[in-house]
Order: structure tokens, then sequence, then C-alpha cells
């Protein structure tokens, strides 16, 4: 067995793996998951839900640090612009989320609007957006 994989064929074990660590408490709804293995445990997951024409949002979750992240990330870059032909991909991160902030600043997301105040206890929420132009796949920014 491999030591590390990409998962593509278990999106219910990855939706939950990533709404546990993002604090997702609702449903999905309809959604694509993929993730991350090392030694059979998910340490990363992406799950793209609220689809239009255009847009869809993206909900990441890293436990551990794998160099299976760009790999991923360039999976779900190629679903989300390619296989479903949208213009853009959103996230919301806590501004409190320093983490966040840094790795979807350094994958191309730059902020479109900041939500004052609206996170648990009142942390404001940044609305960033990834447009495929910006994809910084394995660049060093910052």
């Amino acid at each position: 067995m491999p030591t590390s994989r990409l998962v593509f064929d278990d999106k219910e074990r990855v939706g939950s793996w990533v709404a546990e660590r993002v604090e997702f408490f609702s449903p999905w709804g309809g959604y694509y998951a993929m993730g991350a293995e090392l030694k059979g445990e998910l340490v990363c997951g992406v799950v793209v839900q609220s689809w239009t024409g255009t847009n869809a949002i993206a909900h990441l979750a890293v436990s551990k640090p794998t160099k299976l992240l760009p790999e991923l990330f360039d999976h779900t870059v190629v679903y989300v612009f390619k296989q479903m032909g949208l213009k853009r991909l959103t996230v919301f991160v806590d501004a409190d989320n320093e983490k966040s902030l840094k790795l979807t600043s350094h994958l191309g997301f730059v902020d479109e609007a900041i939500l004052e105040a609206a996170g648990d206890g009142g942390v404001d929420i940044h609305v960033r957006v990834l447009w495929p132009e910006n994809y910084r796949r394995g660049k060093k920014h910052g």
C-alpha cells in the first residue's frame, strides 16, 4: 500500500473530515470532495460546493503538511475551471486564521471583501477569490 495518495473516490469521508475541521455544521448539499492521505489517514481535503454558472465556494482543511497539497489543489483548479467551466473560486477565511490567509495568498487568492464582525466571536471574515490566471502553483510569494 502506498504511504501517500490522493483520494477522489470517497467524497463522504473527505467531506465529513473537512466539515469537522472548518466547523461546517450543516449538510454540504451538492458538493465534490477530494483529499490526500498519509499512511491511510486523511491530512488535507477540499470541498467544492454552492455552484452557480460562474462561481463555487471551496473549503480547504489541512491537518499535517504534505507534499501532496499542491497536487491536490492542482486537481481542484482543473476541476473548477476546466471541468466545471467556472470563472472564479471563492473562499471565506477568518481574519485571525493567519495560516489560511497565507496559504490562500500563496495559491493566488485575493481579497474581494471583508465581512466585518461576521465570524464567531465577532472576528472579520475575508472573502477571497481565485481567478484562473492568478493560480500560483509552485511559485513562492511573500
